[in-house]
Formats: C-alpha cells, sequence, structure tokens
C-alpha cells in the first residue's frame, strides 16, 4: 500500500494542483496521501480539498505547527 506524502503551498496554484494530480493519479482503493499545506488560508486548503474529491478520495484535516497543517486521504473503493 503506497504512501505519498506531498509539501504545498502557501500559495497554491496550478502547478500545485498538477503536482498533485500526478502523484495520485496512480493510486488504487485504499492507498494514503499525505499533504503538508504551509498556508492557514481557508481558500487555498479548499483548492486542494476539493481536488482530492474530485479523485475520489476521502480525507482528514489534522493541525500542524505554526502556519502549516495536513491532511491525510484515503483513495475511496469504486
Amino acid at each position: 500500500m503506497p504512501d505519498i506524502s506531498l509539501n504545498l503551498g502557501p500559495n497554491i496554484d496550478q502547478h500545485d494542483l498538477n503536482a498533485l494530480r500526478d502523484n495520485i493519479k496512480s493510486l488504487n482503493p485504499g492507498d494514503k496521501v499525505t499533504v503538508r499545506i504551509e498556508a492557514t488560508d481557508a481558500n487555498e486548503a479548499g483548492k486542494v480539498t476539493d481536488e482530492l474529491v474530485r479523485q475520489g478520495f476521502d480525507y482528514q484535516p489534522h493541525g500542524g505547527h505554526g502556519r502549516d497543517f495536513y491532511f491525510t486521504a484515503f483513495k475511496k473503493s469504486e
């Protein structure tokens, strides 16, 4: 079961979303991705969570230290 980690931010742009897509496109149901975001702006985090949902992932937010926080996401069964 792969476990991919990505660091994004503080301003999430198209390059970041493309990197996220490229890293998760080959994951299978139950595979995990952890995304670290260096932003506290909900709009920035929303870009990532929206993409995770579009790609078929369930996610849980986790607090971080200072300005960063994490999402742990698992690919849903089809």
